[in-house]
């Protein structure tokens, strides 16, 4: 391991911008936009948790063949104004996203491959100044896809994963339950096999409100660039003894970033987001094991690139919307998304090569983004006004 594989260092944030925008889906706010300090090596995946008090944590990974780099970005105010980034760990190359996760107690879990095995980093503290290394799967593993990673009902962690193309379970996709918050032991439950010469890519996972996983993840039409766009309920006891399989929308080729999202809606319905090119949609599940899905297209307002899922009172969804020069977040209307509205700041972005979305406690948006051409990290959202200049100076 690295000898700076504990070290913690403070870099400098880029200039923020700032607009103030009132919006009828999501509280008036304030919306900003901040090139966060990350170096000048190029980032290419990123995920993030907001904290009960609204503040980011953050976990990317840079992109430097055979030397890159996992680094956990811990922001000191909700806008992510000033930070502390702690290096967790390098390997060669990176080519899935980690996962995050915050604990009842306020540390961070954090997922993601190493040579080809799958670690976490079980952090000691809040900001992660120390922190364990526990392996679930060895180096040489071939992981080689997303890493998303939640929390069960009981606070152990839960992992989804692509397993290796070479392997006894070639490409199959699979939920690792860990049987203790350290994750020293575990179990796993196969969640799907891909067709021959396919694969799984964009994996998302959620839990309904009795904690029964889900999954979502686009499957390549043999070696192509067309995916179908696949959902995977689980039932049964032990958890995912039983999975409910389904293809909730049909294959289509895209150059998008390849990613799924995946919310649940309070009468345990899944509801997904579409980005793949041309073809942005919201798939509406009819159940709760989604043996079908309507598919809901997004209001003609919704003028960009969305990215994303959450979901407002009244299970209204939300999501991040990239337009031309400009980064926000879009709230529909209602359940069904038959309209809504966005709120927005001007942004140097020229395309999204990864994000994250997610709403706080407020209901107000949060973005992590990497812009496609500059490959750094940014990080919007819309905050209440000051409360000290909410009423003027009257």
């Amino acid at each position: 391991m690295p000898a700076l594989k504990h070290v913690t260092f403070l870099l400098a944030l880029g200039a923020t911008l700032s607009a103030q925008n009132a919006d009828a889906g999501f509280p008036a706010c304030t919306m900003s936009n901040t090139v966060l300090g990350t170096g000048s090596d190029p980032v290419n995946y990123v995920r993030m948790k907001l904290r009960a008090d609204g503040r980011p944590a953050i976990v990317f990974s840079t992109d430097v063949h055979n030397n890159s780099a996992l680094y956990f970005y811990d922001c000191a105010s909700p806008v992510c104004d000033s930070d502390n980034v702690v290096t967790l760990d390098f390997s060669s190359n990176y080519f899935g996203a980690p996962g995050i996760v915050i604990r009842s107690d306020g540390r961070p879990l954090i997922s993601a491959s190493h040579y080809g095995g799958l670690r976490l980093y079980d952090c000691a503290d809040a900001g992660c100044g120390s922190f364990a290394d526990i392996d679930i799967l060895p180096v040489g593993s071939a992981i080689l896809a997303d890493l998303p990673l939640t929390l069960q009902t009981n606070g152990n962690p839960l992992l989804l994963y692509r397993d290796s193309a070479i392997g006894a379970r070639p490409g199959w996709l699979i939920a690792h339950f860990c049987a203790d918050a350290a994750c020293a032991r575990g179990s796993e439950q196969v969640l799907a096999q891909p067709p021959e010469q396919s694969q799984f890519d964009g994996l998302a996972l959620a839990l309904d409100k009795q904690g029964v996983p889900i999954a979502s993840y686009l499957t390549t039409q043999g070696p192509s660039n067309v995916y179908g766009y696949d959902i995977g309920v689980c039932s049964g006891n032990p958890a995912c003894s039983v999975v409910t399989s389904t293809q909730i929308a049909a294959p289509v080729a895209s150059f998008q970033p390849t990613l799924t999202a995946l919310a649940v809606r309070s009468d345990g319905r899944p509801l997904a987001l579409q980005n793949l090119t041309d073809t942005f949609a919201l798939l509406d599940c009819t159940t709760s094991a989604c043996t079908a899905a309507t598919r809901r297209s997004l209001p003609a307002n919704a003028v960009g690139f969305p990215l994303g899922l959450g979901l407002l009172s009244g299970d209204a969804p939300a999501f991040a919307l990239f337009g031309t020069a400009t980064v926000g977040a879009f709230a529909c209307a209602d359940a069904t998304c038959s309209n809504g509205s966005e709120v927005a700041i001007a942004s140097a972005q020229q395309g999204v090569l990864d994000g994250d979305f997610a709403l706080d406690s407020a209901m107000l948006p949060a973005v992590a983004y990497i812009d496609s051409a500059a490959r750094n990290l940014a990080f919007a959202r819309c905050s209440l006004p000051d409360p000290i200049f909410a009423n003027g100076f009257e």
